[in-house]
């Protein structure tokens, strides 16, 4: 079987509906998460995924364009700056197995650090990076996001290490709302909000495996009560 999120990004060639992205790598993105995931055995633990704040920074409008590719904006011919990356998971219910239709909401900083939200002091975000997606699970539980592994942000004593905030909503359950980290970010130590969640096996279930694959992808699986 051939893994879609292997295939390399094609050159833009005509202007479609959805801005420059062609719809061969779309279609290869939303079918992605059935060719990874289907086929590999879920990675609940039992353990439910631990929250964490939302933060100052979720989207105070959501963006028009907030799709499972967050590396362009429809309409503008640029691609993202920085590293791309693939973010793949499945939502699980403790008791239960795979919870299809969910909703999956990711928000992060660009690759400077920098939000796009009128809170940000930063500077300008990127503007061909879209910083907000959505997308809804697969009948596997399955999601998949390709985004820009985001900088570090923050000054003197508050420093946050490169994160992923998620929200996911699934019918008859309580809305998560929790931050995904990176393995192996030295940072990460540093972290006030990482370091204060209750013990390893907690700091282990908010932090995402990476993968072998062509993009660097970061499995993040999430457990729901």
């Amino acid at each position: 079987m051939t893994d879609a999120s292997q295939q390399a990004v094609p050159e833009r060639r005509q202007q479609t509906g959805r801005g420059d992205r062609p719809d061969a790598l779309r279609r290869s993105l939303i079918a992605a998460p059935a060719l990874i995931l289907v086929a590999g055995p879920a990675l609940a633990t039992g353990m439910v995924t631990p929250p964490q704040m939302r933060g100052p920074y979720y989207p105070v409008t959501k963006p028009t364009d907030s799709d499972l590719d967050l590396t362009q904006v429809a309409g503008r011919r640029q691609r993202a700056e920085g590293e791309v990356i693939e973010v793949t998971g499945r939502v699980l219910a403790a008791r239960g197995g795979a919870l299809a239709g969910a909703t999956v909401e990711i928000w992060q900083a660009d690759h400077q650090g920098r939000y796009h939200h009128p809170r940000e002091s930063a500077g300008t975000a990127d503007p061909n990076f879209q910083g907000f997606g959505t997308v809804r699970t697969t009948q596997a539980g399955a999601f998949l996001f390709r985004t820009i592994r985001p900088r570090f942000y923050g000054s003197g004593s508050f420093m946050r290490t490169p994160h992923i905030h998620f929200r996911v909503a699934a019918a008859g359950r309580p809305d998560l709302v929790t931050q995904m980290y990176f393995p192996g970010e030295v940072m990460n130590a540093r972290d006030t909000l990482f370091r204060s969640l209750p013990g390893e096996a907690a700091r282990d279930a908010l932090t995402a495996v990476l993968e072998p694959a062509a993009l660097p992808r970061f499995r993040f699986d999430i457990v729901l009560a």
